[in-house]
């Protein structure tokens, strides 16, 4: 015998699954249930921890070359911000934040360098964190990804291929650029001329000066860091003087562009050593000594704040 049940039809569950979710980074519009954004694979925690927020996150844009060591210091940099390492106090947001730092330091305590990120926009670590700093403790949410060196080549060749990295360079209100200081000495510039390419993109798509005041807006602020000091002594100790010396152009390019440009030197590593594995010569750590890791960042986020 057939019977009869009454059920409410919840009516605000479907429409509030119908509401899109803007991405953060991209602006591109997402299911709201949906975790990584559709169109640049930035997680969509962010938006919504960002979402009750009057003021959003500032984005930082981590640019270099393939092979300079950008994911051993940004991992190394979120593992001491978090030990309070500095005068920032810093928390991370979302479990996604934590992946760059635990692959890092687990590869650091094994004798390794971690592995070189994948073009794969799926694998890339994103890291939001919230920062205090300066004597009023200012909180400011900080958003940066750790992209291949790889991606921004090809971004550069075949524009449009990954959209994550136009979004980050057209709204980061600072740039960490990493330039491998051992192949500065080296004489070795075909690093130079990517970052000059990045550099003129981000002011193509920023605004221009004369619009920077209109739109409430300053201009970003640039880092430079010279990583690997640790093979050039010079690059630690003056790391102004080692890049008039070394990367001349690119000094030029980076102050003629941006008002405000500092230059620091940076390591992981006290040395590195090589290993034989699989019948090749392998880079490896042979003791962590971390060197100005902290400063450049920190620099970044209290002119910022």
């Amino acid at each position: 015998m057939a019977t009869l049940t009454r059920l409410p039809l919840e009516t605000y569950l479907l429409a509030g699954q119908a509401a899109p979710l803007e991405c953060a980074i991209c602006r591109h519009e997402n299911r709201v249930s949906a975790e990584a954004c559709h169109r640049c694979s930035a997680p969509l925690s962010v938006a919504r921890i960002q979402r009750d927020k009057k003021r959003p996150a500032s984005v930082i844009a981590c640019i270099g070359a393939s092979g300079v060591g950008k994911t051993a210091y940004l991992g190394l940099l979120m593992d001491m911000l978090m030990r309070q390492v500095g005068s920032l106090k810093t928390t991370l947001l979302g479990p996604q934040s934590i992946s760059l730092q635990q692959a890092t330091t687990t590869a650091l305590a094994a004798g390794w360098y971690p592995d070189k990120t994948t073009r794969d926009p799926e694998h890339t670590c994103w890291v939001h964190c919230r920062v205090e700093c300066g004597r009023r403790r200012r909180r400011a949410d900080v958003v940066f990804a750790d992209i291949s060196g790889d991606t921004f080549t090809d971004e550069l060749e075949h524009p449009g291929s990954y959209p994550a990295v136009r979004a980050i360079l057209e709204k980061c209100s600072g740039v960490l650029m990493l330039a491998d200081a051992q192949r500065l000495q080296a004489g070795e510039h075909d690093d130079d001329y990517i970052l000059l390419k990045l550099l003129s993109l981000i002011g193509e798509l920023q605004p221009t000066p004369k619009k920077w005041s209109r739109r409430k807006k300053s201009a970003p602020l640039i880092s430079i860091v010279l990583t690997k000091a640790d093979t050039t002594p010079t690059a630690a100790s003056e790391p102004l003087a080692f890049a008039e010396n070394h990367a001349s152009a690119l000094l030029n390019d980076c102050r003629r562009r941006f008002p405000k440009t500092e230059v620091f030197g940076a390591s992981v590593t006290g040395a590195s050593g090589y290993r034989l594995v699989g019948g090749r010569r392998c880079c490896v750590p042979l003791r962590v000594e971390p060197q100005g890791i902290v400063e450049p960042f920190a620099w970044l986020v209290e002119n910022m704040a």
